[in-house]
């Protein structure tokens, strides 16, 4: 019994090392679980803020800051190259220089998994309103399954084949417009993808909604498409039919590069071309616009659009590009001698990312119109450009 006693000042020892033993396992557990804690909390800081709506749709804000800078040679044109469907050879030389951010932009999207396929909407504008500083609407439609209802890009837009230039209206030869419709697509698991379209008239003067049809096909270097829209179109003398037909396509002939092309050719379709804000509903004596949908006898007007470009990615985030593109119109009754007869752009600039979401560059534009009369003006433009996107 002697052997296992232990006095009450060993037995106090053990205890109090035991209390610290579990105390000191205590606190490692603790600051454990406070570091996972931390941890956890930091990494939820980095994942995307998403709000849910009422009806469990994940819903994202997007959106960019876009400041220009361009400077005119020959014209003032404004913040958008479009101006020089408007130069004549009467119009005096003035250069001129501007910065402006209306081509920031901002919108909302949604999407969810429904028994009917994925629905989504997506709201979108811009500052280009009104020729520049005033809000307004570039999408805002809703899709379930293969349906699209809402304003968006037309069937007939001319979208992938369309070289990423920094001025706000593009080259000239494609059309790309936005209109309410009501659209169909499907894809049929080859590459192969169809769209079917009743739309409204981008134009005023039109007598009935549009119809629009695009086919496109993917392959491993490229894509081809076509597309097709018929339109009806208002006139002092009743109403005229309008259509258009376009081709398009892209090709990497090499890693990195890239070509893209397209060739449209129609009747009645100059307000749905690039530089539409200066196309006319009919030619008359007193003229006033420089290109019409309607000849003075109520005839549709005949036109053509080309464009090609090629673009090279030098490094991941270095890239350079150079486009020509041009529209012509072939003579009608009513054309003045200083209408239009050909609208050419050629753009060539760069690109640098200068971090994900942060992109410097800009080009150089040279465009000249030739009228009827085969008198030409021709147009020299710095632009330079930054892109915040978020």
């Amino acid at each position: 019994m002697l052997g296992n006693y232990r006095s009450p000042a060993a037995v106090a020892v053990g205890l109090a090392a035991a209390c610290l033993s579990m105390a000191a396992s205590a606190e490692a557990e603790t600051l454990t679980q406070l570091e996972a804690r931390i941890a956890a909390l930091e990494a939820k800081e980095q994942e995307p803020v998403q709000i849910t709506n009422r009806y469990g749709m994940q819903l994202s804000f997007y959106g960019k800051v876009k400041v220009d800078a361009v400077m005119d040679n020959n014209y003032g044109l404004g913040p958008s190259s479009g101006g020089m469907a408007l130069v004549t050879d009467s119009t005096p030389e003035n250069s001129d220089q501007q910065i402006h951010g209306y081509q920031t932009l901002f919108g909302f999207r949604a999407e969810q998994d429904t028994e009917y396929g994925k629905l989504r909407f997506n709201i979108e504008g811009d500052f280009f309103g009104g020729g520049g500083g005033t809000v307004r609407l570039r999408h805002a439609y809703g899709q379930i399954g293969g349906w699209t209802i809402g304003q968006t890009w037309s069937t007939f837009s001319i979208l992938n084949e369309t070289p990423a230039v920094w001025d706000f209206n593009g080259t000239a030869g494609p059309a790309n417009f936005r209109v309410p419709l009501i659209r169909y697509s499907s894809d049929f698991g080859t590459g192969t993808h169809i769209d079917a379209s009743i739309e409204e008239d981008y134009q005023s003067w039109g007598d009935r909604p549009a119809a629009a049809f695009a086919i496109s096909q993917k392959f491993d270097r490229g894509s081809l498409r076509f597309a097709y829209i018929n339109r009806e179109l208002r006139s002092a003398q009743g109403t005229v039919d309008g259509w258009g037909a376009n081709i398009g396509a892209t090709f990497k002939p090499w890693e990195n590069g890239l070509i893209q092309a397209s060739y449209t050719r129609g009747e009645g379709i100059s307000s749905i071309m690039g530089f539409s804000g200066y196309a006319g509903q009919q030619a008359g004596p007193t003229g006033g616009r420089t290109f019409y949908d309607v000849d003075a006898d109520g005839n549709a007007v005949e036109m053509d659009g080309y464009l090609v470009s090629i673009s090279h990615k030098i490094q991941p985030n270095l890239s350079v590009l150079a486009a020509y593109g041009a529209q012509s119109y072939d003579p009608f009754a009513g054309a003045l001698a200083t209408d239009t007869k050909k609208l050419e752009s050629v753009h060539v600039g760069g690109k640098y990312n200068l971090l994900d979401n942060l992109a410097l560059g800009g080009e150089v534009i040279w465009q000249k119109r030739t009228q009827f009369d085969r008198q030409t003006v021709d147009n020299t433009r710095l632009h330079l450009s930054a892109t915040f996107e978020f």
